[in-house]
């Protein structure tokens, strides 16, 4: 069985002595926790920039690239009014999955109209669920970088001419 949790906040944070990202969800009171290694935050992010994933303002008339620019234009303005100041709330009293997370080996994504589930499964045992409409996959995405960014595990995302992002350069 796996834990779905309805998002009253997420954060990411690397952990340097681990070299994982941690992944912290709350909902009434309870967090769920999952750890990500590089491998597999690497394949994420990877999917994020080759995958086009729902947008809030999905158009089926238009072309394939005018699609990827109305999605650009989606997260840009996600990601400026999303709220990344507000401290995560450490006042859980219950730990649905443990105190310590899973190790997350595999993560199924599935799309339900506008909303991606990311379902984090352990090698054995109890995973949790992220379902994300898309400011919040927007801002998920975000902070995904910045802490890969944090680890070393990217370098920043370069700009072509036109100040579009590139590819991102992976650091090994």
């Amino acid at each position: 069985m796996t834990e779905q949790a309805t998002q009253n906040q997420i954060n990411l944070s690397y952990d340097p002595a681990e070299d994982r990202i941690l992944i912290k969800a709350t909902e009434k009171g309870k967090e769920y926790r999952a750890w990500w290694t590089r491998r597999l935050a690497l394949r994420i992010y990877k999917l994020f920039a080759e995958h086009s994933f729902p947008t809030e303002n999905q158009a089926t008339h238009l072309q394939p690239e005018q699609q990827q620019n109305l999605g650009h234009m989606e997260k840009q303005g996600a990601v400026e009014d999303a709220d990344f100041a507000t401290p995560f709330q450490e006042d859980a009293s219950h730990y649905p999955l443990g105190e310590n997370g899973i190790l997350v080996q595999r993560v199924d994504i599935k799309t339900e109209g506008k909303v991606v589930k990311f379902i984090m499964l352990p090698a054995e045992g109890e995973g949790m669920t992220l379902a994300l409409p898309p400011g919040q996959r927007y801002s998920f995405e975000h902070m995904l970088q910045r802490v890969m960014q944090a680890g070393e595990w990217i370098t920043t995302t370069p700009q072509d001419s036109a100040g579009n992002p590139q590819s991102p350069r992976i650091a090994h």
